[in-house]
């Protein structure tokens, strides 16, 4: 699985994050990509899906979007 490096000030924000909302940094950032989603164009996303013949919609969380 794909596990990203964060800058340094990221972490460095998360940690001020997780003090202030006494929540586990990755509760804050799983809620961040979540409100981030909402704002992603899915049909572009679905477009090279079908293209690819990618038939994996229910791992997606773009398709939990109504």
């Amino acid at each position: 699985m794909y596990s990203p490096k964060l800058s340094g000030k990221s972490v460095a924000t998360l940690f001020r994050l997780k003090r202030a909302m006494k929540k586990p940094m990755t509760e804050i950032l799983e809620d961040m990509i979540q409100q981030s989603l909402k704002a992603v164009d899915r049909n572009v996303v679905c477009e090279v899906c079908i293209s690819e013949k990618n038939n994996e919609c229910r791992e997606c969380c773009l398709s939990e979007r109504s």
